[in-house]
């Protein structure tokens, strides 16, 4: 209701100071008062009511019914129609008002005798009618412009927003279905580590459940998050692997897109850990001023080899997707799949 008063109240204003124009531009002089002579004062009411209302008949009227459905030959033709009204309008207004009233009694206009006759066609008329005609099709057009790129605008957001969500429910099971299989392995062992993993696994659906439905979260609490799944997953592993995290940098103050890092420890984890052949897992977090650099490496093994050709890629491939719509032109993945190595190298802009 606001917005419409302060649309009105606009108008009002921008008509005020059209109108006056004439008498700051175009003062008449002193012996013929605007005012006190009906001749022009009444073609100057009649021309500019007649302004107006085709500047809104155009904007409210003639654009949606004809110009936005492309009905170009009707909208040019009543434009062009209106156009020779408003150009003959002067001669029209000369002819009936002659016709009806006595000539106004004192001096006449220099130049211009009693038995003067408008031309046919008024120039002025004409480019002011064409200036009304740019103005109202002008913001009308620009208007719709605006509202119509707004509108892809909250679509096209929501279309990312649904597909971040898509894309962490993606994740989220694939964690859990793996880390319960780590935990089942335990049980099945009844390992006394099964009590702590179930807490450790506590900790960690808790932060998937709160922190990960929002679009940011602060960077402690990742590191943290993946912490305590190293950490869970230390608990299934023997004695040749080994798990190096370092975290080097201070990331008070920083956030990162929840769950983004994830995916790579866990494919770490799942090929690159064997029971039988020394399994190091390298895992380095460097926070620097604008930016932060994330790298895993683990050793490629034979047993994990036929694992990883079947790999679906689920978790690489939505990180990547996710990369794309929360850090576009932001970001740099490279993957080192080396004979011995494999190694994630991520560079974002934060």
């Amino acid at each position: 209701m606001e917005k419409r008063i302060v649309q009105i109240i606009i108008h009002i204003a921008a008509w005020v100071c059209f109108l006056m124009v004439p008498f700051v531009f175009y003062p008449r002089p002193r012996e013929i008062s605007f005012f006190t002579e009906k001749y022009f004062l009444v073609s100057f009411i009649i021309t500019n009511s007649l302004l107006i209302t085709f500047y809104y008949l155009n904007t409210f009227f003639f654009i949606p019914k004809w110009l936005d459905q492309k009905k170009f030959l009707t909208y040019g033709l009543i434009i062009l129609a209106l156009l020779i009204f408003f150009g003959c309008l002067p001669r029209i207004y000369h002819y009936f008002f002659a016709s009806w009233q006595t000539p106004p009694p004192g001096p006449r206009p220099p130049g211009r005798p009693r038995n003067f006759q408008q031309p046919l066609l008024q120039p002025g008329n004409i480019a002011v009618f064409l200036l009304i005609f740019v103005f109202s099709t002008g913001i009308k057009v620009i208007n719709q412009w605006l509202r119509s790129e707004q509108r892809n605008k909250e679509i096209a957001n929501e279309k990312v927003n649904a597909e971040l969500s898509f894309l962490k429910a993606q994740i989220n099971p694939h964690f859990l279905f793996n880390t319960l299989n780590n935990i089942y392995a335990l049980a099945s062992a009844q390992s006394d580590k099964t009590a702590p993993a179930v807490m450790k696994l506590s900790s960690i659906m808790r932060y998937v459940l709160t922190e990960a439905r929002n679009d940011l979260v602060p960077l402690e609490k990742e590191i943290q998050f993946t912490t305590h799944y190293i950490e869970l997953q230390k608990m299934r592993l023997t004695d040749k692997s080994s798990i190096a995290f370092n975290v080097k940098g201070d990331p008070l103050g920083r956030q990162i897109a929840p769950l983004l890092l994830l995916p790579f420890v866990e494919n770490a984890f799942k090929y690159g850990v064997s029971t039988r052949e020394i399994s190091p897992i390298c895992i380095l977090l460097e926070i620097k001023k604008d930016s932060m650099y994330f790298s895993v490496t683990n050793h490629k093994h034979i047993n994990t080899l036929l694992r990883a050709a079947d790999n679906t890629g689920i978790g690489i491939q939505n990180t990547r997707r996710r990369l794309d719509l929360l850090y576009p032109d932001r970001y740099d993945l490279a993957i080192d799949d080396g004979p011995v190595e494999f190694t994630v190298h991520l560079n974002i802009q934060v």
